[in-house]
């Protein structure tokens, strides 16, 4: 069972702002989350000493300011009463401060916004240095769980995004898409057999492992969906972000191939790939639990 017992939303008071609040509490309620924490960072506030001795109190006006407006949009937006909640402003470096307040919450699940407008470098200097998951919300956009995508490579993190997308959905009904894009190996003209022959076969192939994985999982109500997809030699996420757009999907899931560094977390490239072509579709890229090796290493080298 995958458990979102502590959620640190991201908020810019921007009006991106709604539909992360909005997503949080959903995730809330279907988790059974017990706390979640607000966190706003104050990028710019550096005085002059000159300044900061002729007024004293410019940055707890300021700070006091911030909280008032975080509340108010909270109160508006975040419908869940049973969920203990907080506020933090920070100022300084957004990655820092970020990762260093999921560390200090114990986050199981970092919320955050995404501007169509905007570059998905924080996004993705995030993702990358976390030591939990990641739920990337779409401006405008309204989490809803009917439809799940998740793209599979028959790794153990193909495995575990199955299990995050079946605890989400609990006993609900839901249909869940286990996509796999096989390709052709270039030995296939040393098989005596043609592309299309040898494509059949690395269909069935795809076919038998997407069955086991079916067959293991631990479903309720859900429904599960095996999409085969022949690479065409093109780039393989765009693919599958085709493809979950053309199904109308409501949330891609896909692990973080997390390698270990001394001092930082890194990604795998698929999913780093997927943050860049992805900015419509809520997008949750999942860890596995206790691969936070490195973090406090990594927040000194930022």
């Amino acid at each position: 069972m995958i458990t979102f017992n502590k959620i640190l939303v991201c908020l810019d008071l921007s009006v991106a702002d709604e539909a992360v609040i909005r997503s949080a509490c959903e995730i809330s309620k279907l988790a059974g989350t017990s706390e979640v924490t607000f966190l706003n960072v104050i990028k710019d506030f550096n005085l002059p000493e000159s300044l900061e001795k002729e007024f004293p109190d410019l940055l707890d006006k300021a700070m006091t300011e911030r909280h008032e407006k975080l509340q108010g949009a909270i109160n508006s937006s975040f419908d869940c009463d049973q969920v203990k909640t907080s506020i933090e402003i920070k100022k300084g470096n957004a990655t820092k401060a970020i990762l260093s307040c999921s560390v200090d919450v114990g986050a199981d699940l970092i919320v955050l916004g995404r501007k169509k407008e905007n570059s998905s470098v924080l996004k993705t200097r995030i993702v990358r240095r976390a030591a939990c998951n990641i739920l990337l919300v779409p401006e405008a956009s309204s989490l809803k769980l009917d439809k799940i995508h998740i793209p599979v490579d028959f790794s153990n993190y193909s495995e575990l995004s199955l299990d995050t997308a079946l605890s989400l959905t609990g006993h609900a009904k839901a249909d869940i898409l286990l996509q796999n894009v096989y390709h052709v190996p270039s030995s296939y003209r040393y098989s005596g057999k043609s592309f299309e022959e040898f494509s059949e076969i690395m269909r069935e192939h795809s076919s038998k492992d997407l069955g086991v994985l079916v067959r293991q999982a631990s479903v309720s109500n859900q429904n599960l969906v095996p999409i085969h997809t022949l690479d065409d030699g093109q780039n393989v996420i765009k693919m599958v972000y085709k493809e979950a757009v053309d199904q109308n999907t409501d949330l891609i899931v896909m692990g973080a191939k997390g390698r270990t560094a001394a001092s930082a977390l890194f990604i795998g490239s698929k999913a780093e790939r997927m943050i860049q072509v992805n900015d419509s579709i809520p997008l949750m890229v999942v860890r596995k639990k206790g691969a936070n090796a490195g973090i406090l290493e990594s927040l000194q080298d930022l």
